[in-house]
């Protein structure tokens, strides 16, 4: 009987660091807005972290393909002249900037895996063998960048929720729905609500 009862108390004990664990903002982790975070620039995205540490974070966001066509801004690209998927807005800091993401069992090597199959890609000769299926590659305009403790700031606040991702998460076949499969009910719940009373 005193076997059980330690054990109990031993799972009770562990519960709290595994959860806050899952909540801790990571390389590889999603970020999913929550109703406090309000405005055209983030409000109900979902940002894929590719960097976190002390000097800073810095993600993309995986869930607002762009209308811009792939030969607007590919032209001058050699390695990807012929794609023809949807081109991401991934975040509003460096918008002159191009990112890939490739999914892949077989990586070359070289290439940084952020998580499960998803490798972040340089857009260089890298990418010269790559398939063109949106559903393996995809490019990212730009990027979501926070300065030391402003990401942690902003998660005190309330204004992030912290997801494990996954390869089907970054590479939603419909990434427009994906803030609403990964924001909580509630949040869910006064969004909806709120676009009702406008």
């Amino acid at each position: 009987m005193m076997k059980i009862a330690t054990w109990f108390v031993l799972v009770a004990w562990l519960l709290p660091a595994i959860a806050t664990a899952d909540q801790a903002p990571a390389r590889g982790k999603l970020l999913v807005a929550t109703e406090f975070v309000q405005g055209d620039m983030f409000a109900e995205t979902v940002i894929l972290l590719l960097h976190y540490n002390e000097h800073g974070a810095m993600g993309i966001v995986v869930n607002r393909p762009t209308d811009i066509e792939p030969e607007e801004i590919l032209a001058e690209v050699d390695a990807i002249p012929d794609y023809d998927g949807e081109i991401f807005w991934g975040g509003p800091v460096e918008m002159y900037s191009l990112r890939a993401l490739r999914r892949t069992d077989s990586p070359p090597t070289g290439l940084d895996a952020i998580v499960g199959s998803v490798h972040l890609v340089p857009i260089d000769e890298t990418l010269e063998d790559a398939p063109r299926d949106p559903g393996s590659l995809r490019l990212f305009i730009g990027y979501a960048g926070w300065s030391p403790g402003q990401l942690d700031r902003e998660m005190e606040r309330g204004s992030w929720r912290v997801v494990p991702a996954s390869d089907e998460h970054v590479f939603a076949q419909e990434p427009r729905a994906l803030w609403k499969k990964l924001a909580p009910p509630s949040v869910h719940r006064a969004a909806v609500k709120s676009d009702r009373t406008l």
